[in-house]
């Protein structure tokens, strides 16, 4: 499994709406997810893509952090419509509702929730890198989640497994596919050793949830 950085995603280019949403997300174990989504954004995107896409990588998922929101089960599948619609639609109100909250613009809200509305199927240039950014996001840096999932039995190997093939299958962007493909095979191989691994997950989500360890550099060696 991919380890957690300290200090991996310092970024000096971070706007000020952007490090309110980081403190207003302190604590969710996404928040990595969610930093990573927007890393992957400005590569894939090469410079063209606008702030209030940077800014939807950075709050897709906020909904699943704050409780009463949809529940999936794996009966359903990982492509389930009915979960996915209410999911990204809850999102879009929580973070619409925060950014209204800052004074932000109503122009740039709206182009926010419409990219948070369409994270999970695409739709459009951004709205594709954003869908996209978000499946590389989790076949790289939540490849723990899948191995958590299979060691505490809410999925079996192969069922974990259809989780990476469905996020393989959401990239459309040539270059994204292109990038995907070797995070794939190394999240496989995780899922493949996943009852010979041995993680504090408790440790994990505490790391992946600070953003002050996920923001900052820190000192001295480094932490698992």
């Amino acid at each position: 499994m991919n380890p957690c950085l300290p200090g991996r995603y310092a970024d000096s280019s971070f706007t000020a709406l952007e490090r309110g949403v980081l403190a207003w997300l302190d604590g969710f174990y996404q928040l990595e997810h969610l930093l990573n989504t927007r890393a992957w954004v400005i590569e894939l995107c090469q410079g063209q893509g606008s702030e209030a896409l940077r800014f939807a990588a950075l709050s897709h998922d906020a909904e699943r952090f704050f409780p009463g929101g949809p529940t999936g089960t794996p009966a359903n599948g990982f492509d389930d419509p009915d979960y996915l619609f209410a999911h990204s639609t809850r999102s879009a109100d929580i973070v619409e509702e925060w950014m209204a909250g800052q004074g932000t613009d109503e122009t740039f809200r709206r182009q926010v929730r419409r990219l948070i509305l369409r994270h999970e199927i695409g739709g459009g240039w951004e709205a594709d890198i954003l869908q996209a950014a978000d499946a590389l996001s989790f076949l790289e840096v939540l490849d723990w989640l899948a191995v958590e999932w299979v060691q505490r039995g809410i999925y079996t190997i192969e069922g974990a497994k259809e989780k990476l093939c469905w996020s393989m299958e959401r990239i459309r962007p040539p270059l994204a596919l292109h990038r995907a493909l070797p995070l794939f095979e190394a999240a496989t191989r995780a899922l493949d050793a996943a009852f010979e691994t041995r993680t504090d997950f408790a440790a994990r989500r505490e790391q992946v949830s600070s953003r002050a360890f996920l923001t900052q550099t820190a000192q001295g060696p480094q932490q698992g």
